[in-house]
């Protein structure tokens, strides 16, 4: 489902939009909204003492494994190898050992999503951003990589989901960024003019060089540090965005 929000319809993915307004203000969530990185780290920390008799890891190596299989089988999930649950479950089970069942492993799984929700944080500048861009008159939509349901969960757990007239996602679209697919195919049922709009995200290849391949004005927020860049526009937090934008 392609979801409009904010009294707007919500129809299926297959209906097209033929509103055509100029432009949606397009987002990414993890990285960029939300403080992805703490969260899951502070998630994870959480998690290995809940089980420290059976992993026996420091809290640094246990950080970097973790990351290391997140990244391992979310990509894996992106190339459609493994459904959103098996690639939690292959994480579980080469974490703990393959004699695991896949009940076992969704136990535990959902042990660490309780303690990543608890940490799940906007970044401080993420709802003063917003709420500039909504006064100025801007429609807001999203972007993401990743299983509806939980990009939803998440957006809704940190109050933010009522900014946004439009939340678009990889598993609904089927295919991930960077491929030049999703993007276009967001600004279509949205209604919009792809080179009119801007997507900002904090990878630079896969956010902002993918968008701006695919036709749109592509903003990397990279908050790490100062590195700029001469392909796409480059800002250091939301707050530089409003005189971007408009």
């Amino acid at each position: 489902m392609l979801h409009f929000l904010a009294d707007r319809v919500v129809t299926t993915i297959n209906t097209k939009i033929h509103i055509w307004e100029k432009k949606m203000i397009f987002f990414d969530i993890d990285g960029t909204l939300l403080n992805h990185e703490r969260a899951e780290e502070a998630g994870a920390i959480e998690f290995l003492k809940e089980y420290k008799d059976e992993l026996k890891l420091s809290g640094s190596d246990f950080v970097k494994i973790w990351y290391d299989l997140s990244d391992k089988y979310f990509e894996k999930f992106l190339e459609e190898e493994l459904s959103f649950q098996e690639q939690r479950r292959m994480r579980m089970k080469e974490l703990f050992g393959n004699h695991l069942t896949d009940e076992q492993a969704d136990k535990k799984f959902n042990h660490y999503l309780m303690f990543y929700r608890q940490n799940w944080k906007v970044y401080e500048d993420v709802i003063p951003c917003l709420e500039q861009l909504k006064k100025q008159g801007n429609r807001l939509g999203i972007i993401s990589n990743g299983d509806y349901h939980q990009q939803m969960e998440k957006l809704e757990g940190i109050n933010i989901k009522g900014y946004f007239d439009c939340i678009i996602t990889s598993s609904e679209i089927g295919v991930s960024k960077p491929n030049a697919a999703i993007f276009i195919e967001a600004c279509n049922l949205a209604g919009v003019q792809i080179n009119e709009s801007p997507y900002i995200g904090d990878r630079l290849e896969t956010d902002a060089i993918g968008s701006k391949n695919a036709g749109m004005k592509g903003i990397w927020l990279n908050r790490k540090d100062k590195t700029a860049h001469s392909d796409v526009i480059v800002i250091h937090q939301l707050s530089q965005l409003g005189v971007i934008i408009n």
